[in-house]
């Protein structure tokens, strides 16, 4: 499992039409990109602690993350992990979020 020492994350939007905006934290860490999961978790309905089923060790890890001024212990995926988190739902706002993800 990946672990990273503290982290300041970038925040970007994520607005899916008739949808309220939502924050996603990302941070680049040795050449790969770096994603809250439960910022995905929230926006597509699964459940935090599920991440560990759905997404394998090498592309899922913890980091300690600034954001918002405060540290935080987070649960963290890569770019496939968060493919496979949105390949989860079946909600319409997943293949947005699958989209936006690949237009940022």
């Amino acid at each position: 499992m990946a672990s990273t020492g503290l982290q300041p994350t970038t925040t970007v939007t994520f607005r899916a039409t008739g949808s309220k905006p939502s924050q996603v934290h990302v941070f680049a860490k040795g050449g790969r990109k770096w994603i809250v999961a439960s910022d995905v978790c929230h926006i597509l309905g699964i459940r935090t602690d599920a991440v560990t089923k759905l997404v394998p060790e090498p592309e899922r890890g913890h980091a300690t993350v600034l954001s918002k001024g405060t540290v935080q212990s987070v649960t963290i995926v890569t770019a496939t992990g968060f493919n496979l988190l949105v390949a989860q739902s079946s909600k319409p706002v997943a293949k947005a979020l699958h989209e936006w993800m690949v237009g940022e």
